[in-house]
């Protein structure tokens, strides 16, 4: 299933068409960092699509480790940041180097794309990055909750070479949310029509806060990071947990 995740053309168009998200907590994670006197250091951002994050943070001094499943997200993140260290894999099973923060933007731990599911694995790669940080280290996420999309309910976007219409339908029994994702794209002398369907498991805030304490953290659950608040009206939250 996790193979299906951002081909090329919808890795493109999540690069161009809405990069905002990554942008905007870049800034804001940015502002934390120094907040915590973090100004250099080893990050290992999870889920790290087409690196619009690692850029920034290596623009400013960091060394970046970028993980993420899709190859294409990956390729266009080494375009991007050709001197940072990408890796294409599942964060569940890749070894977390030792670092000083770990990030996780963009909703990443709620896709489901592992066979055997269940919170559990969420668990263990939870203290698997308390593990890999240092003393006072800091792990930064955000994530979707239930109530993320009200009620099922179709959106549209176009841009000058592609468009894209996403229906999504939340499931309130077993807290999942499913995303059937067509789009066209307009290349030089063809249209190219593709379909990928995501799921999601969505957490509440205090399940994941009680994982978080169990395996050692100080979270705070956060609406926004820094300066940058979460643009979206209901489900949607993150936490800075320090080790």
């Amino acid at each position: 299933m996790g193979t299906h995740f951002y081909g090329i053309h919808l890795a493109e168009i999540h690069d161009t068409g809405f990069s905002f998200f990554a942008e905007g907590a870049s800034i804001g994670i940015l502002e934390i960092l120094r907040e915590k006197n973090i100004y250099s250091g080893h990050i290992v951002d999870l889920g790290c699509g087409s690196g619009i994050l690692a850029k920034n943070m290596a623009d400013n001094g960091y060394t970046i480790t970028g993980v993420d499943l899709s190859q294409d997200m990956i390729t266009l993140a080494k375009r991007k940041v050709p001197n940072v260290h990408f890796v294409t894999s599942s964060f569940y099973s890749i070894d977390i180097p030792p670092c000083k923060v770990v990030t996780a933007t963009g909703e990443c731990f709620n896709y489901i794309f592992e066979d055997s599911y269940a919170m559990s694995i969420i668990k263990d790669l939870f203290g698997r990055i308390y593990n890999s940080l240092t003393t006072r280290g800091l792990f930064i996420f955000d994530f979707a909750m239930p109530g993320r999309v009200l009620s099922s309910k179709k959106n549209n976007w176009k841009q000058n070479n592609w468009e894209m219409e996403v229906e999504h339908h939340e499931d309130e029994h077993s807290k999942t949310l499913t995303r059937k994702i067509k789009f066209k794209v307009h290349t030089q002398n063809e249209l190219k029509e593709a379909q990928e369907i995501h799921q999601l498991q969505l957490f509440e805030k205090d399940e994941l806060k009680s994982i978080l304490i169990e395996v050692g953290f100080i979270p705070k659950f956060v609406n926004g990071f820094g300066s940058f608040i979460f643009p979206f009206e209901y489900g949607y939250g993150g936490f800075v947990a320090e080790k």
